[in-house]
């Protein structure tokens, strides 16, 4: 098979589509990841052939204008939904023009695109492609189209209508966690691939530090890499104070941003670092303190240890905080509730208590049950091969 990747340009909305790509190479089939720059370097540095679909266009602008736009950050959650859909959109339509030409050009098979960028969908309906939707975490729905019609490149190859659906999606998510998430879709029309996620957190040099924790227990704290510079600061620091003590290590993954005014010195128990793969340390943690993201949680879940989330009230960080509260495998703090005292009580009690890593422990087990990457390569080629039809548009 011939499978083309894309999503937005984001990290954290590369890195959980990887091991099905790296499966999908490993069993002999042809891969290329389309998208914007961030995208391109994250598929690279796993050992993927990347394409850029917007040559001379920086498609990973609006997604950084929308973040560093305050106000986006203060919506209510159905006004927060459309704006960040319609900036989805706008990168979409910048990029499918070069993803029509490369799922045609290329003949490709199967187009693999996330539930919130589902212009890759229209690309595969352009390539007479199986369109495929991989999920990050919990599952969506696809989001709307934020347009009456398909583009002119679209429709001049046969697409007059936009695809009502996918013809197969992946799922990360067991259906003990997915039972608990206000936005799944329940039952589709298409056959839904479950996969275990996983967890890639990029690639890089691993100090040894990493491996071995220095004291009786080991928290890491993780800004993300996305929204590290919104709405983190005003909290890092009560973070820090409710964490750190000296039976306890903190370890502080910032994705790149100077906290050194926000913090000043930090206990010798504090360690402040851009970026460690996440997988990697928390192999040796108690514990993690985030700001209520999917990979984050995700990475988590897989690692079977307990969660301190810290949403805010809008985006998806309350739907994440709930789905991993209510699966118990943490505790949520509001982010402008938290204080030292707060995040110490929510620490030691997700370390000491052993409910909480027995949830852990429970989830791992049910997703370490899940069909690997390898096997759904093998369902795509399936699917693929017996001349699936692409749902009707």
């Amino acid at each position: 098979m011939r499978i083309l990747f894309t999503t937005s340009p984001t990290f954290s909305h590369t890195t959980p589509m990887v091991p099905l790509a790296q499966a999908a190479r490993l069993a002999g089939h042809q891969v290329v990841f389309a998208g914007g720059e961030v995208t391109r370097r994250t598929a690279a540095g796993a050992g993927l052939s990347v394409l850029d679909p917007a040559p001379g266009q920086d498609v990973g602008e609006p997604h950084r204008s929308f973040m560093a736009d305050e106000s986006n950050h203060n919506l209510p959650p159905e006004k927060a939904v459309g704006a960040f859909v319609g900036m989805l959109s706008t990168i979409g339509q910048m990029m499918l023009p070069g993803l029509v030409d490369a799922a045609r050009g290329w003949k490709a098979d199967v187009v693999v695109t996330p539930a919130w960028m589902p212009w890759g969908l229209v690309a595969a309906r352009a390539a007479g492609a199986l369109g495929v939707m991989h999920g990050i975490g919990l599952r969506y729905p696809a989001v709307p189209w934020m347009a009456d019609e398909p583009p002119e490149v679209a429709r001049r190859h046969g697409v007059t209508q936009f695809p009502e659906h996918c013809d197969a999606e992946v799922s990360l998510i067991p259906e003990s966690l997915d039972q608990f998430s206000p936005v799944s879709p329940g039952e589709v029309p298409f056959p839904v691939l479950s996969m275990q996620p996983c967890t890639y957190n990029g690639s890089g040099e691993v100090q040894p530090w990493v491996l071995r924790k220095q004291r009786r227990h080991r928290v890491a704290v993780t800004m993300g890499t996305t929204s590290a510079d919104h709405g983190w600061p005003e909290v890092l620091d009560a973070v820090v104070r409710g964490a750190a003590d000296e039976d306890t290590e903190v370890i502080i993954a910032t994705g790149g941003v100077d906290v050194s005014a926000i913090l000043g010195d930090v206990p010798e128990s504090v360690r402040v670092v851009d970026f460690v793969p996440l997988d990697t340390l928390l192999a040796s943690c108690d514990a993690i303190v985030h700001h209520s993201g999917m990979s984050s949680m995700f990475s988590a879940f897989c690692a079977g240890v307990p969660q301190v989330a810290l949403p805010r009230s809008v985006g998806d960080s309350p739907m994440n905080a709930h789905v991993m509260t209510s699966g118990g495998a943490g505790v949520a703090v509001t982010r402008s509730e938290a204080t030292p005292e707060l995040v110490r009580e929510a620490l030691h009690d997700v370390i000491h208590e052993p409910s909480y890593r027995d949830a852990c422990a429970g989830i791992v087990s049910t997703m370490e049950a899940m069909p690997s990457p390898h096997d759904v390569v093998a369902q795509l080629a399936g699917l693929a091969a017996s001349g699936a039809q692409p749902s009707a548009a």
